[in-house]
């Protein structure tokens, strides 16, 4: 049975090579960097996950977000340059919990948060992901809701929240009808309405994803805008041409 899952299916169609070393060779424990954006984001996420699932309604106040964020906060203090560095993307944090609660329906109640799931996709592929939160509508049916906390991107690339809804709908009986991004930097919603055409297109992604990283040999390198993130640069046989992609600060994705 072949493992998938949206971040892994889009790595290997982003550098074969990177997919290589995280997935074949399991060279993740040797080369993963902590970094600034992903501590932040985790605490993000783990904070509203806590606020949305542990405290009672009548006890979710600005004070009890910021709270929980700083607890957060205290267990996992990596990747940041010095404590000027550290202090700066804590405020991007408070900031983006600020504007959850001052702009969300805070007496939601989702119907899962924060659940990974697995599942048999097809008789050969195991698809898994990990989704933020899913609420149920007053109709009944499920909307998908993933956090961002990096920058909105120009051009919103909608296949991670269709391959979410493949898999929700292979686990559920209520039907998945809507799916949203939620920009916590930009205070944007990005909501589509699924519908039975997205769902068959992001089938036939899955299904020939992995069929050319079953049929792949060479796994060549892929320079490109993204090798700056990446955790193997120092031992990527391309790293003399990933460094012309090096972007200037001000256009980095967070």
């Amino acid at each position: 049975m072949f493992e998938a899952s949206p971040f892994s299916l889009n790595m290997f169609r982003q550098c074969p090579r990177e997919y290589k070393f995280q997935y074949i060779d399991r060279l993740s424990d040797i080369y993963k960097k902590a970094r600034p954006y992903f501590t932040m984001g985790d605490h993000v996420h783990a904070t509203l996950k806590d606020f949305l699932s542990i405290v009672p309604v009548s006890e979710r106040k600005l004070l009890k977000l910021e709270d929980l964020l700083r607890e957060k906060w205290r267990r996992n203090r990596k990747g940041f340059n010095d404590r000027e560095d550290e202090k700066r993307w804590g405020e991007k944090a408070l900031q983006q919990i600020r504007w959850f609660i001052q702009n969300q329906d805070i007496a939601v109640i989702p119907f899962m948060i924060e659940t990974t799931h697995r599942v048999e996709f097809t008789s050969n592929i195991l698809l898994k992901g990990k989704i933020d939160r899913v609420d149920k509508e007053a109709d009944g049916s499920l909307h998908i809701v993933d956090y961002k906390t990096g920058k909105m991107p120009a051009e919103i690339n909608r296949l991670q929240l269709h391959i979410y809804a493949l898999i929700l709908s292979k686990k559920q009986d209520l039907p998945v009808k809507k799916a949203s991004y939620l920009y916590l930097q930009a205070g944007k919603f990005q909501t589509i309405e699924l519908t039975t055409e997205d769902l068959a297109q992001a089938t036939s992604y899955v299904i020939d994803v992995v069929d050319s990283i079953r049929q792949e040999k060479e796994y060549s390198a892929t320079p490109n805008v993204y090798c700056w993130n990446c955790d193997f640069i120092e031992i990527c046989p391309s790293k003399e041409e990933a460094a012309k992609f090096a972007p200037r600060e001000e256009d980095l994705d967070f």
